[in-house]
């Protein structure tokens, strides 16, 4: 779940344990050093993320990825060839335990706070050894015709942002009704730097629940897609006419989904891979439907599932809810104990993942887990936000959202 006052929030935290003993590797990074406290800049414009994005390790042994969360079979084993970590692993071990409709966790030494190489690791099901990872296909090449769903906002804008500072040419399809249609400009961007960035950016205008209108736009756009990044779909249809138009202009080379880590089911053992089972009664399970549905089509599709991502320019609620209370003096409010554990990953580097994976054929009909690589209770969170914003300890009220009903 993406918001308070519903039932438990079960999110992604690494890789599954295996065997007798946890399996304490270290989860793939894609690093931005620093601590949680630090990470947050006051007042919600938070500017710098800590450890960056993960690209979470398979199982070192036999787990195969559950048919039903993608609709394949598990993919060959990886290539030997692989780049180690700039620093030791060490041997945190991780320990979760989680019961009905509470979640107590203890995690000790769980990601070390030191800078790693920016790599991108497989998906679930490849094999490698344990301690390393696979090295990541050059970023670079020939510039690419690129089409992004939305484009407007957040991810969007930072998207836009490094696919142009890469060279590739930018289609973004929206309905135009924001900035007529063209990302807005990064904080601390110049007039020059965000004109310059919108030279190479066209905007087709469609709105996606207008199935005619989306292809009309694509097939007006007189040109073949070579990258589909789609950020804001929920529903298959939502997803079936944009393949179908990108289908008749001539197929893709990739195809980019934004799915959620809200897919997963509740589970009495953490951390996550992405070979735990999709719940069924989550507000995202249709974008699990979409994942068969690209794979079923036969696209070469990469499916991205983020967990909280916070950052400039985020229209939703994550880091601001707590910051707005501590600027206000008020309590914070937080269901059931406190004690949930979560992660959280930076707008700007889940963007910079989504662009390494252009040309990177590793990462072809694979999902990725996305996040940093700490863990935090929310009542971390909120004594982390007040931190960052140099504000006393916050007073904390919890309760139990089961008995809360929300107005009309």
């Amino acid at each position: 779940s993406s918001h308070f006052g519903s039932s438990p929030i079960w999110l992604k935290c690494g890789s599954l344990p295996q065997g007798p003993r946890l399996d304490t590797r270290p989860p793939l990074s894609m690093s931005r050093p620093g601590n949680i406290a630090k990470a947050l800049a006051a007042c919600g414009a938070v500017q710098v993320a800590w450890h960056g994005l993960d690209a979470f390790a398979a199982p070192s042994s036999g787990q195969a990825p559950a048919a039903s969360l993608r609709g394949a079979t598990a993919p060959a084993p990886a290539e030997s060839a692989v780049a180690h970590l700039a620093a030791p692993h060490g041997s945190g071990a991780v320990v979760a335990v989680a019961a009905g409709s509470m979640a107590l966790a203890a995690v000790g030494a769980a990601a070390r706070r030191g800078a790693r190489k920016s790599t991108l690791g497989p998906a679930s099901g490849a094999q490698t050894a344990r301690g390393s990872r696979i090295s990541m296909a050059a970023r670079g090449g020939a510039a690419k015709k690129v089409l992004i769903m939305g484009g407007t906002r957040f991810i969007g804008c930072y998207l836009v942002k490094q696919l142009r500072d890469a060279g590739h040419e930018v289609f973004v399809l929206n309905r135009g009704k924001t900035n007529g249609g063209k990302p807005e400009a990064l904080p601390g961007m110049s007039d020059a730097e965000y004109q310059k960035m919108l030279e190479g950016v066209t905007v087709l205008k469609a709105d996606r629940k207008d199935p005619a209108s989306v292809k009309a736009a694509i097939s007006g756009a007189g040109c073949k897609f070579d990258v589909v990044y789609d950020n804001n779909a929920r529903k298959l249809e939502e997803v079936e006419p944009l393949v179908e138009a990108v289908m008749a202009a001539g197929g893709c080379e990739q195809f980019i989904f934004m799915s959620s880590a809200g897919v997963y089911g509740p589970t009495g053992m953490l951390p996550f891979t992405e070979a735990n089972p999709g719940d069924p009664n989550s507000r995202h399970k249709e974008k699990l439907t979409c994942e068969i549905y690209l794979d079923s089509k036969g696209l070469n599709w990469t499916s991205v599932r983020p967990v909280y991502i916070y950052g400039p320019l985020n229209y939703n609620p994550v880091e601001r809810f707590f910051f707005d209370r501590v600027a206000r003096g008020r309590p914070i409010c937080i269901p059931y104990g406190g004690t949930f554990i979560t992660q959280l990953g930076h707008c700007e580097d889940l963007a910079n993942f989504m662009v390494m994976c252009i040309g990177n054929p590793k990462v072809f009909k694979q999902v990725y887990n996305l996040s940093g690589n700490e863990f935090v209770t929310f009542d971390g969170m909120a004594k982390a936000c007040a931190e960052a914003a140099g504000a006393p300890e916050p007073k904390i009220v919890h309760f139990d959202a089961k008995k809360v009903k929300p107005p009309e």
